[in-house]
């Protein structure tokens, strides 16, 4: 029997890299303070874990009482904003290189029946930047971002069809789909779409937290590469 065609989404913070705590929170902060000239209380930001840059961006907006209308209206300048502050911390002082996923991305990556692909909150450009700190965007050609939808849900049929287009073929589907995350978010999301998900607990979740959602796999991480893509690659055969 032919090994299935398997489409892999990776979620990027907590999953792949970990950034220092703290740091996005001030980038999204210091942004809205200057381009709409009023005052972010820090103190009471959104909880980021899993959600989508335009969904951090409205949350922010209604603890602020700032029209979202007006967010979407500079949206362009926001992410230009955005990506030169998050540039300048896109250094391994600042973002931690998480146990096996060099080694996991490149074994996968050399089975050609997988293909990897990214399913994040971050807007594009960032997803990319991040990944760049240690060489990690070249395994990723296509995603689905947070900056295509504001709910995370809607970004797995996103990414299987950009998938589908950049083979011109209908190789995916939900049937033979997986996404990787570190966040409860990324698992309500799988089961949105009636997808397989598999759990690490490299980000702000441990496994008794992801256990109530009752993923597929959990993970502690990925140092055992050969052993998770084994795991990865039973879900679906």
């Amino acid at each position: 029997m032919s090994q299935r065609k398997i489409l892999i989404l990776f979620d990027i913070d907590g999953t792949l890299i970990k950034f220092k705590s703290g740091t996005a929170g001030k980038i999204f902060s210091d942004i809205m303070e200057e381009i709409f000239e009023v005052r972010i209380d820090k103190n009471n930001l959104p909880d980021f874990a899993g959600q989508t840059d335009l969904k951090i961006l409205r949350e922010i907006c209604e603890i602020n009482n700032i029209p979202f209308s007006s967010v979407q209206s500079h949206i362009e300048l926001i992410w230009e904003k955005m990506l030169h502050l998050f540039g300048k911390y896109c250094t391994p002082e600042y973002i931690l290189l998480l146990e096996g996923v060099p080694e996991l991305l490149k074994y996968l990556s050399e089975k050609e029946y997988i293909t990897l692909g990214l399913l994040t909150g971050n807007f594009r450009e960032n997803a990319y930047q991040k990944l760049k700190t240690y060489n990690l965007h070249n395994f990723f050609s296509f995603g689905a971002f947070g900056s295509d939808e504001e709910d995370r849900n809607k970004l797995p049929p996103l990414a299987i069809r950009r998938a589908n287009k950049l083979f011109k073929e209908n190789h995916f589907s939900s049937d033979n789909t997986i996404i990787v995350g570190d966040a409860p978010r990324d698992i309500t999301c799988a089961r949105a779409n009636n997808i397989k998900v598999a759990s690490v607990t490299t980000g702000s979740f441990d496994l008794t937290e992801l256990e109530k959602y009752s993923p597929d796999l959990i993970f502690e991480n990925f140092s055992d590469y050969r052993s998770v893509s084994l795991a990865l690659c039973q879900l679906i055969n």
